[in-house]
């Protein structure tokens, strides 16, 4: 087996003759002009004739049409099979032929002696990839959170990992764009959750190499650019990684920035590339991106959002958890509006009701600032929950809400993603998809007790930790 990190979640594996590329985010910049690689991709033309493409989920960073409309038409493309999934048809609207998606915990020969398997977790969908080749084995876990019965079936069924390639750094907006009236009220997350998140799944896999990964890069627009200071970098990784090295004794920790490989006939070559300081890295950065940026700002700035886009969209969710109301109590959302005069649009979640005033009401839960464009292009592509991961939004949360505005935001998780759609829940592939990932169904309800029983610290590791296996 030969590997090599191309950019912040790709990877480029060859063996047996024959070469993968896992999640292929080769432009820049994406999350509305949000996320830059750092540093950038390393690689060469040849990767896009690659024999296989593998999608591990459907986040920007993973899954980029830009780049993969450069790949051969012929190339196979594999993709989870998600209980629903609307990756295939995406695939198939960028013109691949040959689209296998891959049933949870199925191994398939990429050659002999070349196999791969997927590995879906997650209500959010997401996946591990499992590549085994020439006695190597390769977990990529990427964003992936397994739940303690994966782990158990990983270690039962992959009892000597050799790498271990993971994210290491915050993605979402929580907690740096959030302000609470009640500092009580905050879920105990920092930088330092993903840190040890990172080690956690280590002490679960015990694998030889552990690779900080999926976590390249860095925030270059205006709005955002203050967020480079809570990113991680590799050496801050690998320091935090060492002085917990008791939590992980039989597991080495090695930095391979972009362009850094390893092969069986040869080990490691690591390039050079680890970004110490990264606010430094990202101000140069975006002094050398700075036509760019001014152009996306004047393209922002002449772009407005429609009230009937906002209705329509949160019409449509309100439709869609009807019968899920009363565990969204009286969530109310304002979103204030920058217009000629300001406006303030709100959503009551309770009562399904959605309007618009020039006066802040009186009692809401979270206000949620997002400029027009970004909120505009959100809503008409049904991706308003990627503007948490872009960071581009701010939210102040009132006192006594946090837990409301945290069922909200995964309700509209679970929507985007169909999951609320009654078609889709009761089809037969709904059904066997989570008839193979039972014992993670099972986990979902425990961890549900547990976060109505036990509050935000239950929520914390849902969301951002490694539960034991």
């Amino acid at each position: 087996m030969d590997f090599s990190i191309v950019s912040h979640a790709c990877l480029d594996i060859k063996a047996r003759g024959k070469r993968l590329i896992i999640d292929p985010w080769l432009n820049e910049p994406t999350y509305w002009s949000s996320w830059w690689h750092a540093p950038p991709p390393v690689f060469e033309q040849d990767l896009f004739g690659a024999d296989y493409v593998y999608i591990t989920h459907w986040h920007f960073d993973h899954f980029d049409p830009r780049t993969l409309k450069k790949f051969a038409k012929t190339t196979t493309v594999m993709v989870p099979r998600f209980p629903i999934s609307g990756l295939g048809d995406q695939l198939r609207d960028i013109g691949f032929e040959r689209i296998v998606e891959l049933p949870h915990g199925k191994t398939i020969e990429l050659a002999d002696g070349f196999s791969f398997t997927s590995f879906q977790v997650s209500f959010q969908d997401d996946s591990v990839a499992v590549v085994e080749a020439d006695g190597t084995v390769l977990f990529d876990l990427n964003d992936a959170k397994p739940l303690p019965s994966t782990w158990r079936k990983f270690r039962a069924k992959y009892p000597k990992v050799d790498f271990m390639l993971r994210s290491h750094s915050p993605a979402w907006s929580y907690p740096t764009r959030y302000t609470f009236e009640d500092p009580a009220d905050r879920l105990p997350v920092d930088a330092r959750t993903y840190m040890d998140a990172f080690v956690s799944a280590a002490q679960q896999l015990r694998p030889r190499y552990a690779i900080p990964f999926a976590s390249g890069i860095c925030h270059l627009h205006r709005e955002v650019r203050d967020e480079n200071r809570y990113l991680v970098s590799g050496p801050e990784m690998k320091e935090y990684f060492e002085a917990n090295a008791s939590r992980t004794p039989q597991t080495a920790l090695v930095l391979m920035p972009p362009g850094s490989r390893w092969s069986s006939a040869s080990g490691f070559t690591v390039a050079d590339g680890n970004i110490v300081d990264m606010v430094s890295y990202a101000e140069q950065r975006a002094a050398q991106e700075n036509e760019r940026l001014e152009k996306a700002y004047r393209s922002e700035g002449a772009k407005q959002i429609s009230f009937d886009d906002f209705s329509k969209y949160f019409t449509g969710f309100s439709k869609a958890t009807r019968l899920l109301r009363p565990f969204m109590g009286k969530a109310r959302w304002v979103f204030p509006i920058e217009k000629p005069q300001p406006e303030y649009w709100c959503v009551n979640f309770g009562d399904s009701t959605i309007t618009r005033s020039d006066q802040l009401p009186g009692t809401y839960d979270s206000a949620v600032s997002v400029s027009p464009a970004v909120l505009s292009a959100s809503l008409r592509n049904t991706v308003f929950t990627n503007v948490d991961i872009s960071k581009r939004w701010r939210v102040h949360v009132k006192r006594g809400s946090a837990m409301r505005h945290f069922i909200v935001t995964n309700l509209l998780l679970l929507y985007e993603a169909e999951y609320l759609s009654p078609k889709r829940l009761f089809s037969w592939r709904f059904v066997t998809g989570y008839l193979r990932r039972f014992p993670e169904v099972l986990d979902y309800f425990q961890m549900a007790f547990q976060t109505a029983t036990k509050g935000k610290e239950s929520l914390v590791k849902a969301v951002t930790s490694i539960a034991e296996g």
